[in-house]
């Protein structure tokens, strides 16, 4: 897939594989608004748009997309949410699946600090138990290896929307 100058994308999946990440090297490289929805309000560019993802997810993708060429809506949502993944999915996001090596993952989410450590294990056990990402039309995105190593958010990108920047 190219990059197209209308996109917008839902960046999801495993805690600490790299989603916020990629986000702002969308942001910083290829002119996306990198919306951090678990990050309200530092990580909203519109912060009036909280209010409309509180009403409607699939009005607030419309708006943002209608007020930003390219979105990017970083987002590693509840297992109970799937609701607002059809909605952000009917407004046009393509979903971003970010996954990769568990141990190395929660080590990473250890390592960040504030959040207890139980939160990213719950959250990695609903996942496993809803079967995601294979019940998700999802672009997956390896992230991390088990020997440790994280990607270059170019190579994500290349893996995403093909080789080329435009």
């Amino acid at each position: 897939m190219q990059l197209s100058n209308e996109s917008i994308m839902h960046l999801a999946g495993i805690p600490a594989t790299g989603k916020s990440s990629f986000g702002r090297y969308l942001a910083r490289e290829y002119g996306f608004v990198h919306y951090d929805l678990e990050c309200f309000p530092r990580g909203w560019p519109v912060p009036s748009f909280h209010e409309v993802w509180a009403s409607s997810p699939y009005e607030f993708a419309r708006r943002a997309l209608s007020a930003h060429s390219r979105v990017a809506i970083d987002w590693g949502f509840p297992v109970g949410c799937l609701n607002i993944v059809d909605e952000l999915k009917k407004a046009g996001a393509r979903l971003v699946w970010f996954t990769g090596d568990i141990t190395h993952a929660r080590l990473l989410f250890v390592s960040r600090g504030g959040i207890p450590v139980e939160n990213f294990d719950s959250q990695v056990t609903q996942i496993k138990a809803a079967n995601l990402p294979a019940a998700l039309e999802a672009t997956v995105v390896e992230e991390l290896k088990q020997e440790g190593g994280i990607r270059a958010p170019q190579e994500i990108f290349a893996e995403v929307f093909g080789a080329h920047k435009t």
